[in-house]
């Protein structure tokens, strides 16, 4: 699947009152930060070789790969966002829905997307994993900020750039700042959308449905 096609879902902009709108919008947060970070790090660092590189098969398959993998990098962050920002509606951490709402909205949120080509023997098993494990250490500690719970996204961004290793190295400060920036915007755009109380009650009423 083109990555591409990923951002037609974010030209609907409505309210987010629900569990599926919230994984909507999350999934659409996910995209747009992925594909601007990457694409505006590969101009930052190719400068005039942007264009000839873009049309190189390897190259594109290599940056193709790390919006995808920043794409469910970044879609955990913006759920443990999520769930901060619920704190203050009266939603403790492992509580209403604990920690299976949350293992459940990611998976959704994957879910809702074709297999990426690179993936398409191993599936998301280990990224899921990886989620679940920062999940559990995320709902155990205070409250934390925009910009730390970001630099997970940020870091595999990197990672996966089609940049060589000494490079990303160099790179790693001015990639976090960007992200950072793009996502502090991003999670205002949310804050505006959302309808947080409504949001609270939902998990709360999905948090008394028996278990299926």
């Amino acid at each position: 699947m083109n990555f591409l096609k990923l951002l037609t879902i974010g030209a609907r902009k409505g309210r987010v009152r629900t569990l599926p709108e919230l994984a909507a919008a999350i999934g659409e947060g996910a995209a747009y930060l992925a594909q601007g970070a990457s694409y505006s790090y590969i101009r930052a660092r190719a400068g005039t070789m942007g264009p000839r590189l873009m049309q190189d098969a390897g190259f594109g398959a290599g940056l193709e790969r790390c919006k995808w993998e920043g794409f469910a990098a970044i879609a955990g962050d913006l759920i443990l966002i999520v769930e901060t920002e619920l704190r203050r509606h009266g939603l403790t951490p492992g509580g209403a829905g604990g920690a299976a709402l949350w293992r459940r909205l990611y998976r959704e949120v994957l879910a809702a997307q074709a297999m990426p080509e690179h993936r398409a023997e191993t599936g998301w098993a280990d990224v899921v994993a990886a989620f679940d494990l920062a999940l559990d250490a995320h709902l155990a500690l205070p409250a934390r900020g925009v910009a730390e719970l970001c630099a997970h996204g940020a870091g595999v961004l990197l990672a996966f750039a089609p940049v060589e290793a000494a490079i990303r190295d160099l790179d790693r400060e001015m990639v976090l700042n960007n992200v950072t920036f793009r996502f502090i915007d991003q999670v205002d755009a949310l804050r505006a959308r959302a309808d947080w109380p409504a949001l609270a009650s939902a998990i709360r009423l999905a948090a008394a449905e028996p278990a299926r």
